[in-house]
C-alpha cells in the first residue's frame, strides 16, 4: 500500500491559510454588519432623542412603552422615564374630553392609522394644551394581534388659540344676532328662554345651558329652561338642575346674583365647593360661564353655560353677554308693562 501520510499532511498545511482567510472574511463581514447596525441604531436614536416633535409607542391598554424627550417636555415632565412611570392610564389621565382615547383607538384600528387627531390634554401640572397626533397600529405578523400604537405628536396650542380668537369674534356677532332675532319673534320671555339658551350654546359651540329666574316668594333662583347638545348625555345633570335652587352667593348662579357680575370658570372640576359643578365635571363638562339678567339695578335671573372643553376666560364675550342680559331684562320689563296695560284696559275702574 502506498504511504500518503506526508502528502496529506502537506495538503492540510496548505489548506489552513485558506480556512483562516475564509474565517477572517466572515469575521470582517460580521463586524461590518454589526457596525452598520450600530450606525443605523445610533442614527435612529439620534432622531428619536433630538426630534422636535413628540414620538411615542403605547399599548392598547393605555400605557406608554416609549417616549422621546420632546414628548416629555411637551407634557411637562423632566424625562421620558418620568412620563412613562407617571402616565399609566392614558384614557383617564391624559385627555380632557372623556371618550377621546376611545375615539383615537377606533379610528386607528378601522383605518390602520390616524392623521392630525386634535385633542386637549392635561400636562403634568394640570394645565391644558392642544395636540395633534398622527399614529399607526402595529400588528404581530403571525397572529395579527395588535401589539402597540406608535406615532408623533405636535403642540398646536398657539394655532388653536388664534383659531379660537377668530371663532370667538364670530361667535359674539352670532350671539347678538340670534338673541335679538329671538326676542323680536316672541311676545313673552317664557316662549323665548329655551331658544335663547340654545342660540347662545350653538353660537359659542358649548354643550349645556340653562336659565334661572328669581322667585320673589321663595327669594331663590329656580331653573326655568334647559338646552343641551343632542350628542351630550345630560340626564343626571338635567334632573339635578331641575330640583336645585340657589340662594344668593351659593353656586355659580348664586355668585352671579350676589355680585351682579358675569363669571367664567375654566374648569368646574377644580371647584370642589360646588356639588353641582362636581356633577357637571363627572359628566365630562369643564368650562362654565354665567351672566345676570338685570332689570335696572335688580337681578331677575341668571343664564349659565357649560362646555366639554376647557376655555380661558373671554372677557369680551362676558361683557357682550352682560349687555344682552340687560337687553333681556328690558324685554321682561316691557312684557310686564304690557301685561299691566292689558289688565288696566280690561278693568279700567280698578
Amino acid at each position: 500500500m502506498e504511504n500518503r501520510g506526508p502528502e496529506l499532511a502537506d495538503n492540510n498545511v496548505r489548506k489552513q491559510p485558506l480556512v483562516a482567510e475564509v474565517m477572517n472574511d466572515q469575521v470582517k463581514k460580521t463586524e461590518e454588519t454589526l457596525e452598520a447596525l450600530r450606525r443605523a441604531e445610533q442614527k435612529y436614536r439620534s432622531i428619536f432623542e433630538h426630534c422636535l416633535e413628540g414620538i411615542f409607542q403605547t399599548t392598547p391598554e393605555g400605557k406608554y412603552i416609549s417616549a422621546n424627550p420632546a414628548l416629555a417636555r411637551m407634557y411637562g415632565y423632566e424625562s421620558a422615564e418620568e412620563l412613562i412611570t407617571d402616565l399609566t392610564d392614558i384614557t383617564r389621565q391624559l385627555y380632557v374630553q372623556s371618550g377621546r382615547r376611545d375615539e383615537f383607538i377606533r379610528l386607528v384600528r378601522e383605518n390602520g392609522q390616524v392623521l392630525e387627531f386634535e385633542s386637549q390634554i392635561f400636562r403634568r401640572n394640570r394645565s391644558v394644551i392642544w395636540i395633534s397626533e398622527s399614529a399607526r397600529v402595529v400588528h404581530d405578523e403571525v397572529s395579527g394581534e395588535v401589539l402597540y400604537y406608535e406615532g408623533m405628536v405636535q403642540d398646536i396650542t398657539r394655532r388653536k388659540a388664534a383659531e379660537e380668537e377668530r371663532d370667538q369674534a364670530n361667535a359674539r356677532l352670532s350671539v347678538q344676532y340670534a338673541v335679538a332675532r329671538t326676542l323680536a319673534e316672541v311676545r313673552h320671555l317664557g316662549e323665548a328662554s329655551r331658544k335663547i339658551v340654545q342660540a347662545i350654546c350653538e353660537s359659542v359651540g358649548w354643550d349645556f345651558g340653562d336659565m334661572w329666574r328669581l322667585n320673589p316668594e321663595t327669594n331663590l333662583l329656580h331653573c326655568v329652561d334647559i338646552w343641551h347638545a343632542p350628542e351630550f348625555d345630560a340626564h343626571e345633570l338635567i334632573e339635578t338642575t331641575q330640583k336645585t335652587t340657589f340662594a344668593s352667593g351659593v353656586g355659580l348662579p348664586g355668585r352671579v346674583w350676589s355680585s351682579r357680575k358675569a363669571f367664567w370658570i375654566p374648569d368646574v372640576g377644580l371647584d370642589t365647593s360646588s356639588p353641582r359643578g362636581v356633577l357637571a365635571a363627572s359628566g365630562g363638562l369643564h368650562g362654565a360661564f354665567a351672566f345676570p339678567i338685570m332689570q335696572g339695578t335688580d337681578l331677575i335671573g341668571v343664564m349659565e353655560f357649560f362646555s366639554r372643553g376647557i376655555h380661558p376666560p373671554d372677557d369680551d364675550l362676558l361683557s357682550m353677554l352682560s349687555a344682552l342680559g340687560t337687553q333681556i331684562g328690558s324685554f321682561v320689563q316691557r312684557e310686564q308693562l304690557a301685561n299691566q296695560l292689558a289688565l288696566y284696559a280690561d278693568n279700567p275702574c280698578d
